[in-house]
């Protein structure tokens, strides 16, 4: 029932969108147009298997699903707390957007990949090799600087959760900058970091001026009709180009189809096809004997801020076997993914709360290439995360105690709620509940007050604060910007 009640909704907003250019490509002006064979096709015995999988399993948990198939749109889901106009959390897939970016100020001349990054931040006291770090090591993730990111265990050293929830949140670009570096330099090793794409964004902060808090919007969301996307920023103004923007599916598959497209939006070059093929190359710094891989399916394989499918490390192949060797993947955080299949015409684009999705991604994108594509396409497997991955009962407890005593519970509570509270319209209690924080309702109270998300240690965290005799903030508030929501929440 549901899914007629949206194919009905998206043939009332899909009615005026029919433009196709001199070379046969549709474009989503001013919206996805329909397939005229969805109904048909959502029948067949690969679409129910792929329905099952992708919106029925409780151990999948989409919020929003769009498939796009030759420029139209063949399916799109929501669960009920979503609709399509709805912008969702992308966490990392926010990288692909900063790249993207990026991208666009290297086709306009604002910067080039060779400009180092001491150009716009001197710091004639630092070692050596910051010196050496250019642009181009901010897009592939090869910096050099040192940086673990992890969310469990002692997360008061966690250089992404510090940057985020912890007294760095305020100047984002500052703490990223001052990480030490590896000897050996830029290059040497790929190394994932949300810190990167932060630098990136101060980076065009400068290079854009006054014209920069509009830029996003100027150069990408607005061309491309992405009209409800919102883009969260620091103290200091800078965006968070690693985890906080927010967009509906219809909106993410528009991403991938510029990107399907080498760049072009309906005859006008927002990217240079050139930029499309550097995002398309491994990493150097991946390539480099100084980055280890101890498997594949774990670790992936890194281009220029997105993922990439193929076979490149000896001794390993893809790290999704079933899945093409062309593709495309954008992935965030909780399972948002954002994948173009250039040899199937395909762009899906998805989000979720999962709490463990990589397993599952190959199985996904098999499915749906059969039930879109080729009904005889073979199927992936899932592949279970390694058990190094698991979180144990030490290193949850340490999480509890040093995310208290830092504060880092309570701010990323908060933050986490004002932002899908306020900017999804969701409502308090699924909130907490998706936010997959560890003992999130046990040791937090939510309150709204106005467009404020207040945070307070519930009696059990005080409690655990006076027995393990630590200093901890007994409250936390982010407020919403209600005068620009398009810059969403922001952490005091």
């Amino acid at each position: 029932m549901k899914f007629l009640f949206f194919f009905f909704l998206i043939q009332i907003t899909s009615s005026f969108a029919d433009t196709i250019d001199i070379n046969g490509i549709r474009w989503p002006i001013p919206a996805w147009n329909i397939s005229g064979e969805t109904q048909t096709r959502m029948s067949t015995p690969t679409c129910q298997e792929f329905k099952k999988f992708a919106i029925q399993s409780k151990k999948f948990l989409t919020d929003g699903l769009v498939v796009i198939k030759d420029g139209l749109l063949q399916f799109e889901y929501y669960d009920p707390h979503y609709s399509p106009n709805t912008p969702h959390t992308l966490w990392s897939i926010s990288k692909t957007i900063t790249a993207t970016l990026l991208g666009i100020a290297v086709k306009d001349g604002k910067v080039s990949l060779d400009d180092y990054l001491h150009q716009y931040f001197p710091r004639p006291d630092f070692e050596e090799n910051y010196q050496k770090i250019k642009l181009q090591n901010l897009l592939y993730l090869d910096t050099g600087y040192i940086w673990n990111e992890y969310y469990a265990g002692d997360i008061e050293q966690s250089p992404v959760l510090s940057m985020l929830y912890g007294a760095a949140h305020r100047n984002m670009v500052d703490f990223a900058l001052t990480r030490k570096i590896i000897p050996e330099g830029p290059g040497y090793q790929f190394n994932y970091s949300t810190g990167a794409p932060v630098l990136t964004m101060g980076v065009l902060k400068i290079a854009y001026g006054q014209d920069y808090d509009q830029m996003p919007w100027k150069n990408l969301f607005n061309p491309l009709g992405m009209g409800n996307v919102r883009f969260e920023r620091d103290h200091k103004g800078v965006f968070n180009g690693g985890s906080s923007a927010f967009a509906t599916p219809r909106e993410m598959a528009k991403l991938g189809y510029l990107y399907l497209n080498h760049g072009i939006w309906n005859g006008k070059e927002i990217l240079s096809e050139d930029w499309i093929k550097k995002m398309s190359t491994v990493s150097p710094g991946y390539l480099s004997p100084g980055t280890v891989i101890k498997d594949i399916t774990d670790d992936g394989v890194y281009g220029g801020s997105i993922w990439l499918n193929r076979a490149v490390k000896p001794n390993f192949g893809k790290p999704y076997p079933a899945s093409p060797d062309d593709a495309l993947v954008a992935l965030g955080h909780y399972g948002q993914f954002l994948v173009v299949l250039p040899s199937q015409d395909m762009v899906i684009a998805r989000t979720g709360h999962d709490e463990e999705y990589n397993s599952k991604i190959d199985v996904f994108i098999s499915k749906a290439i059969g039930c879109f594509h080729d009904p005889s396409y073979p199927e992936g497997k899932i592949i279970p995360p390694p058990a190094s991955s698991k979180t144990t009962i030490g290193q949850m407890f340490k999480t509890l105690k040093t995310g208290l005593q830092s504060n880092v519970i309570q701010a990323a509570v908060s933050k986490s709620v004002c932002s899908c509270h306020f900017i999804s319209g969701i409502d308090l209690k699924t909130c907490i509940e998706r936010s997959n924080i560890p003992a999130a309702k046990l040791l937090t109270r939510v309150s709204k007050i106005a467009n404020s998300i207040s945070v307070e240690q519930t009696a059990l965290a005080k409690f655990l604060v006076k027995v393990l005799s630590f200093r901890s903030e007994p409250i936390a508030i982010s407020t919403y910007d209600q005068l620009h929501p398009e810059f969403g929440c922001h952490l005091k």
